[in-house]
């Protein structure tokens, strides 16, 4: 099957004109947040994997001081197990004057009296994402970049390759999140996408009750990194 570029590219320009495009990205995720000190009441997205063998302090209402192992923070609070592997919101929060220790989840937290800055952990609501764009035209050339968007997986859409779990850019997302197991048709949730270069070529594969379209050359690439949706 083959594809228009005129019609690819028409895509192109109704996504940037109508900035489906804006979607939360998720950041490289720090030790702790002490680096974001300052920064009282941003809010910023990671993807933490839990660890119940260091210590933290704080965490009534979720609030640590920032100096706290996020990993171990996260376990704490009861949003992730030790060694799971999820997306954690974390809001920046001043200075407070105690930080009471709590048992909760096998860890026993430190106490502190104060401390220069903290953090609160929230779990990710999907309201807070902005829905995927049809695909991910718009993109090329932002590569390595990952961003994360709300989707509805659907059977209904035209995708090209997937063998590798590499998909053309142009095509669906949605569709492609059914294709490539990480979502169920008619199922919303998170999924977390990698820009890539274009590919020589993009072999045809049914999985998932989806066949997928071949093709050859093509511009740009994206493909699904695979954590645990919330």
């Amino acid at each position: 099957m083959k594809k228009s570029s005129f019609i690819k590219n028409i895509c192109i320009l109704l996504i940037l004109m109508f900035g489906s495009a804006a979607a939360l990205r998720a950041q490289d995720t720090p030790t702790s947040m002490t680096d974001y000190r300052g920064q009282d009441g941003a809010s910023f997205l990671f993807y933490v994997t839990g660890d119940d063998s260091g210590q933290c302090c704080g965490g009534e209402d979720n609030i640590y001081t920032d100096d706290s192992p996020l990993a171990v923070a996260a376990v704490h609070a009861g949003l992730l197990k030790a060694n799971e592997t999820k997306l954690v919101k974390v809001k920046v929060m001043g200075a407070r004057n105690s930080y009471p220790s709590i048992n909760r989840n096998g860890i026993v937290s430190d106490a502190a009296d104060s401390s220069d800055g903290s953090y609160q952990l929230l779990p990710p609501p999907l309201d807070e994402f902005a829905n995927a764009p049809t695909n991910m035209g718009a993109f090329i050339g932002k590569y390595d970049i990952i961003f994360v968007f709300r989707t509805t997986g659907s059977k209904e859409g035209a995708i090209w390759g997937g063998k590798d779990g590499v998909y053309t850019s142009d095509s669906e997302i949605a569709t492609a999140a059914v294709h490539a197991g990480v979502l169920k048709p008619g199922q919303t949730g998170l999924v977390r996408i990698k820009v890539l270069p274009g590919k020589s070529s993009y072999p045809e594969i049914t999985r998932n009750g989806l066949t997928s379209h071949s093709f050859d050359e093509w511009e740009g690439s994206y493909e699904f990194v695979r954590h645990e949706t919330p």
